[in-house]
């Protein structure tokens, strides 16, 4: 079992090896010294991770899983685009190394923290201005980004989110995030084999399945003929899904309808916006 208390930074030029098995706990908990106030995993542009399979928990201040969501989360900043998310800043710079991301699976569990929290002062209910996901990428390319499996449970904000990134998986597993399960802003991902988002419909609003924003271009979720797809949740606003397997969802604003889909695709399909967040 590893720790990381504070805001780690996997520096330009580092590699981080993560042998297999191995189990990883972010502390919960404020860190004044973090620039996103709580400790982090963050790899920055240029670093590179080499492993096979690993987790990554929430842990707790006696270094035990925890079930509670308190932290920042897990980060893969690339050298592929420009892009901000959150305290977290990259430039495109033309001599830049890329970055690369190795591994066979990573699942991460009650990662990220809820955008509302308790005041200790005054015992009232305050609401932050970021959004700490679970697992975070920026800016990183399809050349860079090497990992088969992802499986994001419990988040306490978006299950996975990619700012200006294009990346390709094998497989994505979504559960029961507190907010959205993928949220795209100006990026691409392709699921080859197989994609699940469980994202409940509760008395929750705002929590979908999709969530695009489309400030620096598109966004796009691809899933080839063959790709075993089950969806189950609100799909998302303003969204177009093109796909002669999965029935049309509804889509206006605000409209919350449940949606869901199970089943193997017959024929390529996409989820995308291009104008519209």
């Amino acid at each position: 079992m590893w720790v990381v208390d504070r805001e780690v930074h996997v520096l330009d030029g580092a590699e981080l090896s993560i042998a297999d098995g191995t189990r990883i706990l972010i502390l919960n908990g404020v860190v004044s010294s973090s620039r996103i106030g709580r400790a982090a995993l963050i790899f920055d542009p240029g670093s590179t991770l080499s492993a096979a399979r690993f987790s990554v928990y929430a842990g707790s201040s006696q270094y035990r899983i925890s079930r509670t969501s308190d932290n920042g989360g897990l980060w893969f900043l690339g050298a592929y685009a420009a892009g901000a998310s959150d305290g977290i800043r990259l430039s495109k710079a033309v001599a830049q190394r890329p970055s690369l991301f190795q591994a066979a699976s990573i699942t991460v569990s009650h990662l990220g923290r809820l955008d509302t929290s308790m005041s200790p002062r005054k015992g009232r209910e305050r609401h932050s201005d970021d959004d700490i996901d679970a697992l975070k990428l920026i800016g990183v390319g399809p050349d860079e980004w090497q990992v088969s499996q992802l499986r994001s449970l419990h988040s306490a904000d978006d299950g996975v989110d990619l700012t200006n990134s294009y990346i390709r998986l094998n497989r994505l597993e979504v559960r029961n995030p507190t907010e959205d399960g993928l949220n795209l802003s100006s990026s691409r991902i392709e699921i080859r084999r197989s994609l699940c988002l469980d994202v409940q419909k509760t008395s929750a609003t705002d929590r979908d399945l999709f969530d695009f924003e489309t400030d620096d271009g598109g966004s796009f979720v691809e899933l080839p003929r063959g790709c075993w797809v089950r969806l189950n949740g609100v799909f998302g606003d303003q969204l177009v899904l093109s796909s002669q397997d999965m029935h049309p969802p509804l889509v206006s604003d605000n409209l919350e309808c449940p949606y869901s889909f199970s089943g193997k695709l017959k024929s390529d399909a996409v989820v995308f916006s291009v104008s519209q967040d």
